[in-house]
């Protein structure tokens, strides 16, 4: 082989854009915390938190919340 034909052009990759919201661990304990429940909080409950006060997809984010 030459070295004009192993030598591709790369490609230039934007920098992915960093998220207007908080880590998912913080969001629920603020959920958690905000929601006050004697017995704990619901999951429901907390998606319903988290997509209410945060610009955040619940559908799109619902394998990071346990």
């Amino acid at each position: 082989m030459t070295e004009t034909a192993s030598a591709k052009p790369k490609k230039v990759s934007k920098p992915k854009a960093k998220p207007t919201h908080p880590p998912t661990s913080v969001m629920v304990m603020a959920a958690i915390k905000a929601l006050k429940e004697r017995n704990g909080s619901s999951l429901p409950a907390i998606k319903k938190y988290i997509a209410a006060n945060y610009k955040v997809d619940v559908v799109k984010n619902a394998h990071f919340i346990p």
